[in-house]
């Protein structure tokens, strides 16, 4: 068994936290990182090898794209609605309800640039490169047993 353990959002060797670390992201690349600050490796679960798992179902998904416009244009309309019934009866309005709407208009755009990838085979091309990727870094075999004593399934083929 290898000594590199996973974090929780702090270096596990220095103890330092991992710059923009989000429990809740994930991506595509190598689970095994490396600490800015002591240079030691850590375990990131939040990455996937595409060579070896499949990537999310969602991400190759234009409705994905879709469901996130209409969520942004969902809450545009309560936003802007609000805004309007207090600037009405009250005669002045959230300037916080206000950038809600501006932050709305940009998940909005997000939403229908992903679709547009997705349908256009842009994503699909990208995911592509990033398995092409994982292939190259599982080539090397020192690093495939190492996820494999990690307790990753790696295929025999990178053994």
């Amino acid at each position: 068994m290898t000594d590199i353990q996973s974090t929780n959002g702090k270096c596990p060797s220095c103890g330092s936290p991992i710059s923009n670390y989000n429990k809740a992201s994930t991506d595509y690349g190598t689970p095994i990182r490396t600490c800015k600050r002591c240079g030691q490796p850590y375990l990131d679960r939040r990455y996937r090898e595409l060579a070896f798992e499949e990537p999310w179902a969602s991400d190759l998904k234009a409705s994905t794209g879709v469901k996130t416009a209409l969520m942004g244009l969902f809450i545009l309309a309560v936003s802007v609605g609000f805004n309007l019934l207090t600037l009405h009866f009250r005669g002045y309005y959230y300037k916080k309800m206000a950038f809600v709407s501006i932050l709305s208009l940009l998940v909005i755009g997000y939403g229908i640039f992903d679709a547009i990838r997705v349908k256009t085979g842009a994503k699909a091309k990208n995911i592509e490169k990033k398995r092409a990727d994982s292939e190259q870094r599982l080539s090397d075999r020192a690093y495939a047993q190492q996820l494999a004593d990690l307790g990753y399934n790696v295929p025999d083929k990178y053994l």
